[in-house]
């Protein structure tokens, strides 16, 4: 009978495995000097390259065994810090069925400022655009290879999304809603690293892609919306706490379906699963 649990790899011995911390070192070196670089490197002739800088928090804060508070939070810049163009608000509930399974039904205030070749709102729209969204989600998370003690995980994550986009006109507010439909489909490896004596090298790895289409009546004339990739490196910090420094990309098309936007984003990130304190009575 063939198992399903896959046989243990040793890293130290794996032909082109990284192992040694000092060569971690220089790969997260190289890697903070790529981010650094990249706003001058995005800027492409068909104006459609933006930069822009993330700092974000995500959590499930756990307060029975099956169910959690989720909050996110996320203000973003154009790279580095010069011009705000959005942030993002969300909270919502998350479900664990066991077995590696969860889902997530979650509310989110999002707030968009438009600039000339910014990439967020239309060309047309000025001052603050506002979005409503509503989104339902299933994810399935499994181990695939077992490194020791640790093992690589994969997870899936599928997401469906109601949108209230609202047009706004500087001094005069909203002028119009429309409403949108929207799926999406994430694949996530987190690949673990041994323990490094130096508390600089990073614990993990985690890479992924997404990609975005539109549905229903209101989904436009082509069904893809956009697709994203990232990656980034983790510190654990403690058993609750994380924090992931990456860089991502995502390419979304426009009008015409010829030119196509791309956005070049350098991500930091703050995640959680510190539990909500609970009060006993006496």
């Amino acid at each position: 009978m063939r198992s399903d649990q896959a046989s243990p790899v040793d890293l130290d011995r794996a032909p082109g495995a990284v192992h040694h911390p000092r060569v971690r070192f220089w790969l997260v070196f190289c890697f903070l000097t790529t981010c650094c670089s990249f706003h001058t490197s995005a800027q492409m002739a068909s104006g459609g390259a933006e930069s822009s800088t993330w700092l974000s928090y995500f959590g499930d804060q756990p307060f029975t065994n099956t169910l959690a508070l989720h909050l996110e939070g996320s203000y973003r810049h154009t790279f580095p810090f010069d011009r705000p163009e959005q942030y993002m608000l969300r909270s919502g509930l998350t479900v664990e069925h066991g077995h590696g399974l969860s889902s997530l039904f979650a509310y989110t205030y999002l707030v968009s400022y438009p600039f000339e070749g910014g990439t967020l709102s239309p060309a047309s729209a000025s001052g603050k655009q506002p979005e409503h969204r509503l989104f339902e989600q299933l994810q399935f998370e499994h181990p695939v290879i077992h490194i020791g003690d640790k093992h690589v995980t994969l997870t899936h994550r599928f997401r469906v999304e109601q949108r209230w986009l609202g047009t706004s006109t500087e001094g005069v507010g909203v002028t119009n809603w429309n409403f949108a439909e929207r799926a999406r489909y994430r694949l996530t490896a987190k690949i673990p690293f041994k323990t490094a004596s130096w508390r600089i090298v990073p614990n993990y790895l985690s890479v992924f892609n997404e990609v975005y289409t539109s549905f229903g009546p209101h989904g436009g004339k082509t069904p893809f919306y956009a697709n994203v990739d990232y990656g980034a490196f983790g510190w654990n910090l403690g058993s609750m706490f994380a924090f992931e420094l990456g860089y991502q990309h995502r390419y979304a098309p426009i009008a015409n379906g010829v030119l196509g936007q791309n956005d070049n984003e350098l991500q930091l990130m703050l995640l959680s699963t510190a539990p909500i304190r609970r009060f006993h009575q006496h």
